[in-house]
């Protein structure tokens, strides 16, 4: 397996026990939006459940946007592992790191 996949795979499980889905459903499939189409509606779409969740709290509100506005980078895993150097990183492994911390990120604000 990938790093690549592994880290779709994480994130694909994060997002499917918080959104309590099929893989099929939301675009939350490891080897589909999150791996190399577009990851950032599967995560958008459940930080929006969060904020709708929390009755609509400004502070949810500020977080979800900073962390999508800000911390959220690239279309999709593999576009970020194959550009990286475009997106400001040296090595592949600080890519890797960057998923881990993004992952990490993610679970938290959906706590």
């Amino acid at each position: 397996m990938s790093e690549a996949l592994k880290y779709a795979n994480k994130l694909e499980a994060l997002l499917r026990q918080y959104l309590k889905c099929h893989y099929t459903e939301f675009g939350v499939k490891a080897n589909g939006n999150l791996l190399s189409g577009n990851w950032q509606v599967p995560i958008a779409l459940a930080l929006g459940c969060k904020y709708g969740q929390s009755g609509f709290d400004s502070g949810i509100k500020e977080e979800v946007d900073s962390f999508l506005g800000n911390e959220l980078q690239g279309k999709n895993i593999n576009d970020i592992v194959e550009n990286y150097e475009y997106y400001n990183f040296s090595t592949k492994q600080e890519v890797y790191e960057y998923f881990e911390n993004t992952i990490k990120r993610l679970r938290e604000l959906l706590a």
